[in-house]
């Protein structure tokens, strides 16, 4: 049997990964999320997993430091953490996997990956955590890679391609078409809709957008007569799209920018070239109402 499992990640969401246009050739699709978000809908079957704060697990930075977020509520009844899902789906699937907690995993795991090695939960319950590698031999961490090279070359540096060009504006396509994450509107909401203290803080723009936007920067939208919140066409050589323009100073000028939870948008503009790397020459109007 072919199947994917999902992990409290939503790619459809993301954009960065066609679930919807993959999913045929999958017999299973199995999603472990706390809410009910795009990709989970095109689940066989669905797992409810506890939350950050209602169990005890390791989390790793980009600073490269692991560290333990510690158990501080119940969860609600029936709710259970992602990797006891996992065990106890394989254990009646026939594997002998015998992890009592989260420690245990996190145990093997440093069996498996040296740089893990040191990593316990007891020694992550020390100080801020430990950033790798952490060893056994080095238990306490490493604050800085390749500080102790004894004069080897750490790293070999590696010439990448040239990017291509971006696209030549035209005076019938005066913009540059960039898709790209979104802070506000990231998963579609599912978090910020969820999620008491996000809704605080972001309420204004979900109520200002609620069908979501494309940005603008404010020199041109002056030059074009849009202000936050009207509707605009965007045109491209062979297609065309509506949202709602939001002025910002936060994209640069002469850019439009998408974010990649405007599916129908990205999809109307880019069509085939639909791989979030697209640079697009487009123009801007105010929709007619």
């Amino acid at each position: 049997m072919k199947a994917l499992w999902l992990c409290r990640y939503d790619p459809v969401s993301s954009s960065l990964f066609d679930l919807a246009g993959s999913l045929g050739q999958f017999e299973l699709v199995v999603v472990q999320h706390l809410f009910m978000t795009d990709t989970a809908k095109y689940a066989h079957v669905i797992l409810p997993t506890t939350a950050f704060g209602e169990e005890r697990v390791s989390f790793t930075s980009t600073e490269r430091r692991i560290q333990l977020a510690e158990q501080m509520v119940e969860p609600s009844p029936g709710l259970t953490p992602a990797w006891e899902q996992i065990v106890r789906v394989a254990g009646l699937m026939g594997a002998d996997w015998d992890y009592p907690s989260a420690a245990a995993v996190m145990e093997e795991i440093g069996e498996v990956v040296p740089f893990y090695g040191g990593a316990s939960y007891e020694n992550l319950s020390r100080e801020y955590g430990r950033q790798w590698p952490c060893t056994k031999d080095q238990p306490l961490g490493t604050r800085f890679l390749f500080s102790e090279d004894n004069g080897r070359k750490p790293f070999k540096f590696i010439p990448v391609p040239k990017p291509a060009p971006a696209p030549a504006s035209s005076k019938d396509f005066p913009l540059t078409l960039v898709c790209g994450s979104s802070l506000y509107y990231w998963n579609q909401n599912v978090l910020i809709r969820h999620s008491e203290a996000l809704r605080r803080e972001y309420s204004i723009l979900l109520i200002d957008y609620p069908e979501g936007f494309v940005e603008l920067n404010p020199e041109d939208a002056k030059g074009l007569g849009v202000r936050d919140g009207h509707k605009v066409r965007i045109y491209a050589e062979a297609a065309s799209a509506v949202s709602t323009a939001r002025v910002t100073a936060e994209v640069r000028k002469g850019t439009v920018f998408v974010p990649y939870f405007e599916h129908d948008l990205e999809r109307q503009i880019l069509g085939e070239r639909r791989d979030g790397s697209a640079l697009v020459p487009v123009r801007v109007e105010r929709e007619k109402a």
